[in-house]
């Protein structure tokens, strides 16, 4: 397994601090973010290469390198409600599964730094995604099919093809029921998905640079 904290910690002079030392949801955690394309938003780089979503992230992460700019986050009720819930979630997690759950703030698949992911929890062999839902009904229709929606599965692949790591828990987790609060599914590194994501990324950097040179500016130059 890579030691992701020393891969982290090297960029240190990058960022004029300790990324291993910031916490996800930080200002300093969202510079680090900035340009990159992160797994929250594969099923974007996924998308067919004229789409308007894929357009959209694209001109999206260009305007974070040439503003140096990640715009606040919604305040909203629901997510609020999966930030105020996620300590209790990885609590749950552990206990059920009798594991020490790790957590770092950002891995980046390379050195170059233009991909990246944020697990909710690192363990020495997997990857954590926790979910909290707002509404009980989306957590019961999980727990009773077992069934991920696609662009949960696409983000834990993207992690997976980030880490190099073979699995992925799902985990959600609802603290209001009386019993079961919590739904485990671990999702197995998908090779055929790998490909697709080395083919995608490869186009969509192309393309993110071919933009930032219209604009005269370069990839790094925002840290």
């Amino acid at each position: 397994m890579r030691d992701f904290y020393q891969e982290l910690k090297k960029h240190a002079d990058t960022f004029g601090f300790d990324p291993t030392k910031i916490e996800q949801g930080s200002p300093e955690w969202h510079r680090m973010r900035a340009g990159v394309v992160t797994a929250s938003r594969a099923d974007c780089l996924l998308a067919g290469k004229d789409t308007a979503k894929r357009q959209s992230y694209l001109a999206e992460l260009v305007a974070q390198v040439c503003t140096g700019l990640i715009p606040e986050e919604i305040n909203a009720k629901a997510l609020n409600w999966g930030k105020d819930n996620e300590l209790n979630a990885r609590e749950a997690y552990s206990a059920e599964t009798f594991s020490v759950v790790k957590s770092i703030p950002l891995i980046y698949k390379d050195d170059l730094m233009r991909f990246g992911c944020s697990p909710d929890g690192l363990l020495s062999e997997r990857g954590l995604e926790l979910k909290c839902p707002w509404a009980s009904r989306t957590y019961i229709e999980f727990v009773c099919s077992d069934k991920i929606k696609p662009e949960y599965q696409k983000q834990c692949q993207f992690s997976m093809w980030v880490t190099d790591l073979e699995k992925w828990d799902f985990a959600s987790f609802d603290p209001r029921m009386r019993t079961k609060k919590l739904q485990i599914v671990t999702i197995k590194r998908d090779e055929k998905m790998m490909r697709q994501f080395d083919t995608c990324a490869a186009e969509f950097l192309a393309d993110m640079d071919i933009m930032l040179a219209r604009l005269s500016t370069e990839f790094g130059t925002h840290w």
